[in-house]
């Protein structure tokens, strides 16, 4: 960038040698004893108080003035002052604003369902039902595969009587949770390896712990009874 030529110099310089030492001195101003345009005016005791792009203002005994820079002398018209481009901001893109559009809300992760609980109807007994069957009462039962037999329970019995009492797999039925009922068909004892059996002889005072197949399908079983 070329460095903007001081007006005043420049002046000075149409003026004579004398002003232009006035001129140099940076601490005061350039003082001009008569300052002739081209527009036939003369402007006496001529003080240059502002330089500025389109002219340069003065005073004098005229008064204050601005004078443009066509009717400034040739030596100084062509004088133009070049300033530093001014740092540009960041631009603002400006968008149309619609009263009507939705703002979306950030979008949260949506909670994992929690699975509910199974409801299983309530099993009443069934008629005739008979808790005790020959004097054995069946202590609990689990749900249970035993190989690849889904539709098992395992049965604890007891004896309350004191003698043997000889059971077997049909003597038991499974209830589901829909209903239904399915009579036994084997009893195992989970052993190695583990013994089949069609019938089981409960000892006097004790118990006995078998497995009991009612089907080779998944069962939800909610209860094991005596079949008569």
């Amino acid at each position: 960038m070329r460095p903007r030529p001081c007006i005043a110099f420049l002046l000075a310089g149409c003026l004579g040698a004398p002003l232009a030492a006035r001129a140099a001195d940076a601490t005061q101003p350039a003082v001009l004893a008569s300052l002739e345009l081209k527009d036939g005016r003369v402007l006496h005791n001529v003080t240059i108080m502002s330089d500025e792009p389109d002219g340069v203002v003065v005073r004098a005994d005229e008064g204050l003035v601005k004078i443009p820079r066509s009717d400034l002398p040739l030596a100084v018209a062509g004088t133009s002052p070049e300033k530093a481009a001014e740092p540009r901001g960041p631009e603002l893109i400006m968008q149309r604003f619609d009263p009507n559009q939705v703002v979306e809300a950030p979008r949260e992760q949506a909670p994992k369902p929690v699975p509910k609980p199974v409801q299983r109807p309530s099993q009443a007994p069934a008629p005739g039902h008979n808790p005790v069957y020959k004097g054995c009462s069946i202590i609990s039962f689990q749900a249970k595969v035993f190989q690849t037999l889904q539709g098992c329970a395992e049965v604890v019995i007891h004896n309350d009587t004191d003698a043997t009492v000889e059971l077997r797999p049909g003597d038991f039925v499974c209830v589901t949770a829909t209903g239904a009922r399915l009579g036994g068909r084997n009893m195992i004892t989970d052993v190695f390896p583990p013994a089949i059996k069609r019938r089981e002889f409960v000892p006097p005072r004790g118990d006995v712990d078998d497995i009991v197949t009612f089907t080779n399908d998944a069962l939800d079983i909610v209860a094991v009874q005596w079949a008569r």
